[in-house]
C-alpha cells in the first residue's frame, strides 16, 4: 500500500480517503462529489479497457456532477477551492492515459493521449431552460489553470446564455490553447430531433470526441464512421470517372492500369461538356456511384463488430440494452447510427466556381485548357494558375452568393446519398462535414484540382476556405466567413460540422477585442451555425515554432476538434495551420 511508505502525513491521510473513495464505490453509489469524480474515472477507464475505445467521453460534467458538488457546498464536507483542485487533477489525470496507435495515425492526426475524451458544459436542460451552473466555469477555469490538452472542452451556446459564460468562454480562447469548442444548441438540438430522438435527449445532447453530437447514454453512434473525399469526386467528374494523374501517391497505384483507366462512371469530360448542368450532373452521378460503396463497406465492417468484438461492459451502461437482450453493437441502444464525414467542402465550392465563371459564363477558357492545366499541374499554365488563385474568380467564405451555393450544392450532394439509409445495427446513416486532419491525408494523395491547388497540397478543411500554395481563397474578414459558412445547411450534416477560426492574439486584445469575439461568436449562433473553433496565434509565432521547436515545446494549437502541441505535429499538419487565414476585425 502507497500510505504505509508515505512520509508526509498530509500526502498519506490524502492516499488513505482515495482507498476509502475507492472501496466504497465498488458496491455503492458515490456519496460526495470526490467518491462521484473518482466513479467516473474508473467507468471511463473500463470502456477504454473493453474495446480500446476512441472518444470515449465524460458527458455534460457540470450537470451530472452538480448535485454532488450542491450538496458538499450545502453540507459543508468540501470547500470550493477543493473541488476546483479535483475537477484540475481529473484534467491532468485523463492526460496521463495513452493508446498504442499506428504510426500513420500518429502521424495524420498528431494526438497524443487516448484520444477524444471530450467533455461538454453549458447548454439548456431537459426543460429548454440555460443549465449554466458554478461547476460550468470551474471547468472552464481548470483548463486555464493546468493548460493541458485533455480533457476537450466543448461549450454549449444558445440564444440566452449568459453574457458571463460568454465573457469566460472568449477569455479562455484568447488564452490560445484552441480550447474550447463551441456548439450551438439552436441549431444542434432541431438536427438530432430530425432523426428520431426525444426533445428531452436531443437537449440533454452530450459532444463525442472532435465534433460529434450524441444522446447521452442512450445512443450507440458510430460518429466517425470514416472520411469521404467529395474533392476527389469532383475530380472524377470532370474526367469521365478517371484520375487525372496516376503516381506512387495513389492508394491504387499498381492496381489500376495507371493514367486513363476507369475508377468511376463514364459520366463524360470537362473538355466535353456543354453547359453546365452536365458538370452538376456529373459529379452528382458519381457521388452515388461512391457514397452506395461506401455504405455497403461500412455495413459490412459493421456486422464484423458484431461478431468478432461485442462490448458486453458498454452494453451494460448504455439504456435498453439490458431490457432488449442485445449487445450495444447489435442495435440493443435506443439510438443507433452511423456518420461518414465529407471532407472537402471548399475545394469543390471553389472548383464549381472556377468551372462555371470562366468556362461557361465568361467563356474565357475553355474546359478543355482547364483540365489540362490540371493534369499537367499548373504548369506552363501559370497565368491561368493565377487567375483561379486571385480574387477576380468567386471564392467561397468570401459572403459571395455565387460560390457558396455551389459550396451548398457540393455538400447537399453528399447528404442527399447518405442521410437516413439504413445501417446495420438497427439505425440508420447520417452525414457529417468536417475533416479533422485528413485533409492533409488527402491532399497527399490527390494530383492538382481545378480550385487551384497543386499536387499533394491538403484540400480545405472541414466548412473553411481553401488555402494554396498560391493565395488563401478567404479575403473579406471573419463576418464574411460567418455569412458563407452558414448558407450551408449545418442541421441537414446531423453528424456534425466543423469551423476553424485562426486569429492574432492582438486581433483580440482588449475589452474590443474580447466584445468582437464575442459578437462573432453570437452571429454564428443566430445564423445556425452548428460548431466552431479558435487557433489564436500569430503565422510569425508559429513559423518560429517549426524552425525552433525547442523553443516552444508547450505550444498548443487547433488542429480540428481538439488541440495538440504544435512541434509534434507532421511539417505537412504545421504548414497546413500556419496557412489558414489569420484574421482581424479590422
Amino acid at each position: 500500500m502507497m500510505w504505509e511508505v508515505e512520509q508526509n502525513e498530509a500526502r498519506k491521510q490524502e492516499l488513505l480517503r482515495i482507498a476509502d473513495n475507492c472501496e466504497w464505490i465498488s458496491e455503492n453509489a458515490p456519496r460526495t462529489f470526490w467518491e462521484a469524480i473518482q466513479l467516473l474515472h474508473l467507468a471511463n477507464c473500463m470502456v477504454h479497457m473493453e474495446s480500446n475505445g476512441h472518444s470515449i467521453c465524460y458527458g455534460r460534467f457540470d450537470q451530472y456532477m452538480y448535485p454532488y458538488y450542491r450538496n458538499d457546498i450545502k453540507n459543508g464536507t468540501a470547500a470550493r477551492e477543493f473541488i476546483q483542485e479535483l475537477i484540475e487533477c481529473f484534467h491532468i489525470k485523463i492526460w496521463d492515459m495513452n493508446k498504442v496507435r499506428d504510426h500513420q495515425s500518429i502521424n495524420i492526426f498528431a494526438n497524443g493521449g487516448i484520444g477524444g475524451p471530450a467533455l461538454t458544459v453549458g447548454g439548456v436542460k431537459t426543460d429548454g431552460l440555460d443549465g449554466t451552473n458554478d461547476l460550468t466555469f470551474m471547468v472552464l477555469d481548470a483548463h486555464a489553470h493546468t493548460r493541458v490538452p485533455t480533457p476537450w472542452l466543448a461549450v454549449r451556446l444558445h440564444g440566452n446564455t449568459p453574457w458571463e459564460l460568454k465573457v469566460k468562454v472568449a477569455n479562455l480562447i484568447r488564452l490560445g490553447t484552441g480550447e474550447p469548442k463551441i456548439f450551438n444548441d439552436d441549431v444542434t438540438i432541431p438536427s438530432m430531433l430530425a432523426y428520431g430522438r426525444s426533445v428531452e435527449d436531443c437537449r440533454d445532447y452530450q459532444v463525442v470526441g472532435c465534433v460529434e453530437p450524441d444522446a447521452t447514454g442512450k445512443e450507440y453512434g458510430w460518429h466517425d464512421a470514416a472520411y469521404f473525399n467529395i474533392a476527389k469526386v469532383l475530380e472524377l467528374a470532370v474526367n469521365d470517372g478517371k484520375c487525372v494523374e496516376c503516381t506512387s501517391n495513389c492508394p491504387r497505384f499498381g492496381v489500376c492500369a495507371g493514367v486513363g483507366s476507369q475508377l468511376g462512371l463514364k459520366t463524360g469530360s470537362l473538355s466535353e461538356f456543354k453547359s453546365f448542368d452536365e458538370v452538376l450532373d456529373a459529379y452528382d452521378q458519381q457521388m452515388k456511384y461512391w457514397c452506395d460503396r461506401m455504405v455497403s463497406m461500412l455495413n459490412a465492417v459493421d456486422i464484423a463488430h458484431q461478431a468478432i468484438k461485442p462490448l458486453p461492459y458498454l452494453s451494460l451502461i448504455i439504456e435498453d440494452c439490458i431490457e432488449k437482450g442485445l449487445d450495444v453493437t447489435a442495435g440493443g441502444a435506443r439510438y443507433n447510427f452511423s456518420g461518414p464525414q465529407a471532407v472537402g467542402i471548399g475545394t469543390v465550392g471553389d472548383g464549381l466556381a472556377a468551372i462555371k465563371q470562366l468556362v461557361f459564363d465568361e467563356k474565357k477558357v475553355s474546359g478543355e485548357k482547364l483540365l489540362k492545366a490540371v493534369i499537367n499541374n499548373w504548369e506552363g499554365y501559370e497565368p491561368l494558375y493565377a487567375l483561379v488563385n486571385s480574387n477576380k474568380v468567386h471564392h467561397y467564405c468570401n459572403d459571395d452568393n455565387y460560390a457558396d451555393e455551389l459550396a451548398k450544392f457540393g455538400l447537399d450532394t453528399y447528404c442527399k446519398h447518405i442521410e437516413k439509409r439504413p445501417n446495420a445495427h438497427g439505425g440508420v446513416f447520417l452525414p457529417g462535414a468536417y475533416s479533422v486532419a485528413v485533409n492533409v491525408a488527402f491532399g497527399r494523395l490527390q494530383w492538382a484540382s481545378i480550385d487551384g491547388r497543386k499536387s499533394y497540397e491538403p484540400i480545405s478543411d472541414c466548412m473553411g476556405a481553401v488555402h494554396t500554395a498560391a493565395a488563401s481563397h478567404d479575403l473579406n474578414g471573419p463576418s464574411a466567413i460567418c455569412k458563407s459558412v452558414t448558407k450551408l445547411d449545418h442541421a441537414r450534416a446531423a453528424n456534425g460540422t466543423l469551423l476553424n477560426w485562426k486569429f492574432s492574439p492582438t486581433a483580440l486584445s482588449g475589452e474590443n477585442g474580447r466584445d468582437n469575439l464575442i459578437s462573432l461568436l453570437e452571429m454564428y449562433v443566430q445564423r445556425k451555425g452548428m460548431h466552431s473553433q479558435f487557433t489564436v496565434v500569430s503565422r510569425k509565432t508559429l513559423l518560429d515554432a517549426q524552425a525552433n521547436p525547442d523553443n516552444y515545446k508547450g505550444l498548443l494549437v487547433r488542429i480540428a476538434g481538439y488541440s495538440a502541441l504544435f512541434v509534434e505535429l507532421s511539417k505537412e499538419l504545421q504548414d497546413d495551420i500556419i496557412g489558414r487565414t489569420e484574421l482581424s476585425f479590422d
